[in-house]
């Protein structure tokens, strides 16, 4: 790809002054000199603001704007909104980098809200000098996203797009019409911003897909993400989507007892990581992946590692609640509960709503004994999710052991049994625990059930690596 270079109109003359972008002074200030040199127009400083920041040099993108913005005319203030809205952008991005980075701490705690206050201010001005302005209402819908508020960003959104076509606020809109779980109304937005925009980026392929695999579309899906991968081959994020796609249909399969077709799946998805990773190797979405990968092959500290770097790069809150969710995972798996209860409870702080970090949670809390901490999480979680049988047998664990609750005990154990019978796959002997658990309760009140719960037991353990004891007969046999 050849460089690309700027043409700067030389003040006074027919003649331009050409700039190497991939020859940018380290301090945007030079380039600022020159401009103001030229009294060159201010959309020439949100260029080169764009450059750096392409570059990853943010600071030096604040600065061109900030000069921009300074040696706008007092006559021509509407030249300034562009500039301001693109600063504010650049803030709500801060803003987000702070939390990835911090993770909740109280020092970037405070980074974010003065990053969020500046882009809010900066949009403020925007708006005092035009009311009209369509980017300006994106950016506040960036805004509120940031701030966690779904139905604020999708009214900004929409106001944009009722001014004319905007692909930012199409996918702005689709993005959270995903997030309320509305997947049909998303995929309308994404299919009509990639008919405006068929090479646009980020590409919406990518949404339409992920729409397609929620609605249960799992063939189309990945016909549009092989599509994005063919029209972008350096893109990460279709490779990832596939990646999860195949492993999801591993378990599913391992699950039906198909291990030849689980076993494909996975090899398919591991090719999909290692395209990925080549790529964009510092994804955190991708980092994520091979994290979760990691746990199930019992790697606690590779998947430690991953989920380390994930922290660091990831630039969303879902993204940032996942990986404190891995780390913990990871932590647990390796024996450091403390750090396991710390990253849960982190990932909870972003997002209330992970259930499966809930559950971690609440597992941490009943390895400290801390029991009435560990029934309100598991209820929590049961309150969300009331078919989880791994909360429901939690719960009758915990029951079951507190003075005066085995009615109760009972009662979720019995849900559970319930579940487990509806289930696909049937029960093996991994769940006998819950049938033996369920016998030992039921001796005092019912010896029929009781007798029944053992016979179950016994039947998922024949067979298995740990087959039935004597104790556990002569248990059926007493009854």
């Amino acid at each position: 790809m050849e460089p690309r270079v700027i043409e700067v109109p030389i003040d006074n003359s027919n003649d331009v002054l050409e700039i190497d972008c991939s020859q940018l002074p380290a301090h945007a200030a030079e380039i600022c000199d020159i401009l103001e040199n030229e009294g060159s127009a201010l959309r020439f400083y949100q260029i080169f603001a764009l450059e750096y920041y392409k570059q990853g040099s943010v600071d030096e993108a604040v600065v061109a704007l900030k000069r921009g913005m300074a040696s706008a005319k007092a006559n021509d203030q509407t030249a300034k909104v562009p500039l301001l809205n693109l600063l504010a952008s650049i803030y709500v991005q801060k803003a987000k980098t702070a939390a990835s980075m911090g993770s909740g701490t109280s020092g970037t705690s405070g980074e974010r809200e003065m990053a969020l206050q500046m882009a809010a201010t900066l949009l403020n001005e925007a708006e005092r000098i035009s009311r009209s302005d369509p980017n300006t209402c994106v950016v506040r819908g960036m805004l509120a996203l940031a701030k966690r508020q779904p139905d604020v960003a999708l009214a900004q959104f929409q106001t944009a797009l009722q001014a004319g076509v905007s692909i930012a606020a199409l996918l702005g809109k689709a993005r959270v019409l995903y997030g309320k779980q509305q997947f049909s109304q998303a995929l309308a937005a994404y299919q009509q911003a990639l008919v405006l925009r068929p090479r646009g980026r980020p590409d919406p392929r990518i949404g339409i897909g992920m729409c397609l695999e929620r609605l249960g579309h799992t063939g189309d899906a990945r016909r549009v993400l092989k599509r994005a991968s063919e029209v972008d081959p350096e893109a990460a994020a279709p490779r990832i989507l596939l990646a999860t796609m195949d492993l999801n249909a591993s378990k599913l399969a391992a699950q039906s007892g198909d291990s030849k077709t689980a076993t494909a799946l996975v090899r398919d998805a591991m090719e999909h990581l290692q395209a990925a990773y080549a790529l964009q190797p510092e994804n955190a979405a991708l980092l994520l992946r091979l994290a979760d990968r990691m746990c199930w092959r019992g790697d606690w500290e590779a998947a430690r590692k991953l989920s380390e770097r994930a922290l660091r790069t990831a630039d969303t809150m879902a993204l940032q609640a996942e990986a404190h969710y891995q780390l913990g995972r990871a932590q647990h798996g390796g024996g450091r509960f403390d750090a396991a209860h710390e990253a849960y409870a982190r990932s909870l702080a972003i997002n209330e709503r992970h259930a499966l970090a809930r559950y971690g949670l609440a597992q941490m809390l009943l390895q400290r004994a801390d029991m009435s901490g560990a029934e309100a999480a598991f209820q929590r979680v049961l309150d969300r999710h009331p078919r989880c049988s791994e909360a429901l047998r939690a719960l009758g664990y915990l029951h079951a052991r507190l003075p005066n609750t085995k009615a109760k005990a009972l009662e979720y154990y019995e849900r559970a049994m319930a579940e487990l019978n509806d289930s696909t796959p049937p029960a093996d002997a991994a769940d006998a625990d819950l049938f033996l658990e369920s016998a030992l309760l039921y001796e005092a009140t019912n010896a029929r059930k009781a007798c029944r719960a053992y016979r179950t037991a016994a039947q998922l353990l024949e067979g298995s690596a740990t087959p039935p004891i004597a104790e556990l007969w002569n248990n059926i046999g007493a009854l």
